[in-house]
């Protein structure tokens, strides 16, 4: 028994001694180099493309060529530099054919740090589209069968450490076109061939330390045009940087991060089919220029070329994303986050119906759905629109639907109704608003506001129309109308607002959500406000003018007259703790919070009339100057009666040093009844202060007592004593 064991070893050893000096004599009688030709020639023919490789060695030990320096040239509409260029190719082959009958039957490649350049023309058409294409219209020449190639059949194709650099061009008109190099790639292809369907895996690493992995099964090859290819496959892609991958331009304003893309597609040559896509957690800042263009930009028709304009998807959604939205020029973007979408039956041709959802900046929420379609991937402003959107407690300050520098603040639920044709979108809003400030210099408003609002816009030039809305508090309603144009940051704007007759007491809590502030302690009540005015500038700095016009209104817990104790001691005027107000009218102009008044006329009843003009600081502080006409004397004296007038100059004379001389104060006196007394109003809205000019009445005064003739004071008229006199009196 252990002579039989004895023996099978050593044929075994005998039998493995005769393999090793097989693989050790193969190459040293049989010329691998001789065959560099003749394999050059057949690839060439097969891939349309000239293939050149350096010294051929044979390793049989695992039954392959081994190639240095290997390289494809590129399509010379392309490039003149390779296609492909290869460190080492192994290009595994039968042993047996090859020893015996020097017939090189291939059936693998193995690629060890490939560098592929792929680059893509303005049009759409890659430089790798017209491999094999040159081939197919050829008849392979016979060959000498004892020592030629039967054919090149490819079972395994293998490469490790792949490089890939990917170019575009841009199209005419726009800017620098993408260059990307993509490494750590690897491929995997089983029971490769031209003419039939085969297995397939690829991964590499992207730029901004992604991956990206692809398994599915593609082919036959499309002999006319190798992009053509059919496949299909599932795509996965892990920690996405869009910019830095090359998936976007940096014009395209969009930076950040995606977790996670997971894609099922077919691609039948003609039409890319993609059963479902996931976007899980995208983390992106998107900079929204809001800038005017010149035309609007046609969305791509269908092109084989161009793979995206022509895909149909049953289901593509957005998990968990987060939206940070600047728009230029503003210094702090708009956080949405939670933001889910789901669309459903896309096509490169019709509507998609779509949803939407997402949390607001500063709390509330968003839902949104409709139908939006065919896409414009250019210019997305250019999608039409068909969609209905819900919003709920937003923080107007923080929400980003409102420009910061606008002021305006509250918390509103919105309904928006939008329609849009790609070039003019037409919109049906309405809100609620609660706590609603307008001005920066105002203060909430304690009763709620509605807003119904009708407008259109044309996407293209950013220009819009208010054809109507509504503000209505209570039953206050003010209307507004007018059209407006947006460029970046700012929108400006071109409304007439008007509100005829309105309810003092349905605005009361309402005016100081626009800046204005009565004296503390008091509030108006009763009578009706009316207002025409115009609000041109921009939504970061509104400038407001026109007239208004208050009628028949109380400003209770105000006094008045005690305000202006000195000049109702001239007649013995009172107004009490409650101020009646026949009218006010005046002539507004407000810009950044600081209101300008012009021809000025106010009627107390029970103290006269007041014209003038005057500023209201952005502050609150108070710098006017009026006219103060009374109406009432002491006593039962008329204005300009000898009764009326001397009481006055009986209170003059206590205020002029030395008593003054009867006749000058009397001729004061009477120029006072006549013209009225100049009053500075100081202070603030919330304090104001009463100051009558005594120096304007004791000028007017002196101005009665001048003949046509008099172009010089008498300076031996005692009036001039009684002027010097008070000129000179310290305060």
């Amino acid at each position: 028994m252990a002579s039989r064991y004895r023996t099978l070893l050593i044929i075994l050893g005998s039998l493995l001694a005769l393999v090793i000096a097989v693989a050790i004599a193969v190459p040293q009688f049989l010329n691998a180099d001789s065959f560099r030709s003749r394999i050059e020639s057949e690839l060439s023919a097969s891939l349309g493309r000239k293939i050149t490789l350096g010294q051929l060695d044979l390793s049989v030990w695992s039954g392959s060529l081994v190639a240095q320096n290997a390289t494809v040239s590129d399509d010379p509409a392309f490039s003149n530099q390779p296609f492909l260029q290869a460190q080492k190719v192994r290009i595994n082959i039968e042993m047996i054919p090859l020893i015996f009958g020097k017939q090189i039957h291939i059936t693998g490649f193995s690629l060890e740090a490939p560098k592929v350049n792929l680059i893509r023309h303005a049009n759409g058409v890659w430089n790798y589209s017209s491999i094999g294409s040159s081939s197919s219209s050829k008849t392979p020449a016979k060959a000498d069968q004892s020592s030629s190639m039967t054919g090149v059949t490819v079972g395994h194709v293998d490469i490790s450490n792949g490089e890939v650099t990917v170019s575009t061009e841009p199209a005419t008109g726009q800017g620098a076109g993408i260059r990307r190099t993509y490494d750590q790639v690897s491929l995997n292809a089983k029971n490769f061939a031209f003419d039939r369907s085969f297995p397939f895996n690829v991964s590499a690493h992207l730029p901004g330390d992604g991956k990206v992995t692809l398994n599915g099964n593609a082919g036959p090859i499309n002999a006319t045009d190798a992009s053509l290819t059919p496949f299909g496959a599932k795509l996965s892609i892990q920690h996405l940087d869009p910019v830095a991958a090359g998936f976007l331009e940096q014009s395209s304003g969009i930076t950040g991060t995606i977790n996670s893309i997971d894609v099922e597609a077919t691609w039948n040559g003609q039409q890319l089919h993609v059963a479902n896509l996931v976007v899980d957690t995208p983390n992106l800042n998107v900079v929204r220029k809001a800038t005017p263009t010149n035309a609007p930009v046609p969305p791509k028709q269908p092109n084989q070329n161009d793979m995206l304009s022509t895909m149909v998807a049953d289901h593509l959604q957005v998990k968990n994303g987060t939206l940070s939205l600047l728009t230029s020029g503003q210094s702090k973007p708009a956080v949405y986050q939670k933001l889910n979408a789901e669309v459903t039956n896309l096509s490169p041709t019709g509507s998609s119906p779509f949803k939407l959802t997402a949390q607001i900046p500063g709390g509330g929420s968003l839902n949104a759905d409709g139908t939006a379609g065919p896409i414009n991937y250019d210019d997305a402003a250019s999608t039409p629109l068909n969609a209905h959107a819900a919003l709920h407690h937003i923080d107007l300050a923080s929400s980003g639907l409102v420009a910061s520098e606008t002021g305006v603040s509250g918390l509103a639920d919105v309904d928006l109704k939008a329609v849009s044709d790609g070039r003019t979108l037409n919109a049906n809003l309405s809100a609620n608003a609660q706590n609603l400030q307008l001005a920066r210099n105002g203060s909430p408003s304690q009763k709620p506001v509605d807003l119904q609002m009708t407008l259109t816009q044309n996407m293209q030039t950013l220009t819009g129309q208010v054809q109507s809305a509504a503000l209505t508090i209570g039953h206050a309603v003010v209307n507004m109308q007018g059209t407006y144009q947006t460029s970046g940051p700012t929108t400006a704007l071109n409304l007439k607002v008007s509100g005829q007759s309105l309810s003092i007491d349905e605005l009361q809590s309402f005016l100081p959500s626009v800046g204005v502030h009565l004296p503390t302690g008091s509030r108006l009540q009763g009578g009706t406000l009316t207002a025409n005015l115009d609000v041109t500038g921009s939504t970061a700095s509104p400038i407001i003018s026109g007239p208004i016009r208050l009628q028949n209104t109380n400003l209770a817990g105000f006094d008045l007259g005690s305000k202006l104790s000195t000049v109702t001691a001239l007649t013995g005027a009172k107004t009490g703790s409650m101020t009646a107000i026949r009218s006010l009218s005046a002539n507004i102009r407000v810009v950044d919070g600081n209101v300008r008044t012009d021809n000025v006329v106010l009627d107390v009843p029970a103290l006269g009339t007041a014209t003038g003009a005057g500023t209201v600081a952005a502050s609150g502080a108070l710098n006017y100057n009026v006219i103060l006409k009374l109406t009432g004397l002491v006593g039962t004296g008329k204005a300009g009666s000898a009764p009326g007038v001397g009481g006055i100059a009986g209170q003059l004379m206590g205020l002029i040093p030395n008593g003054g001389a009867a006749g000058s104060v009397g001729g004061i006196a009477t120029a006072a009844l006549r013209n009225g007394i100049p009053v500075a109003i100081g202070g603030t809205t919330s304090n104001p202060t009463f100051a009558p000019n005594l120096n304007g009445a004791i000028k007017s005064g002196a101005s009665a007592f001048k003949t046509p003739t008099q172009n010089k004071q008498n300076q031996s008229n005692p009036l001039g004593g009684v002027l010097g006199g008070l000129l000179n009196r310290k305060r």
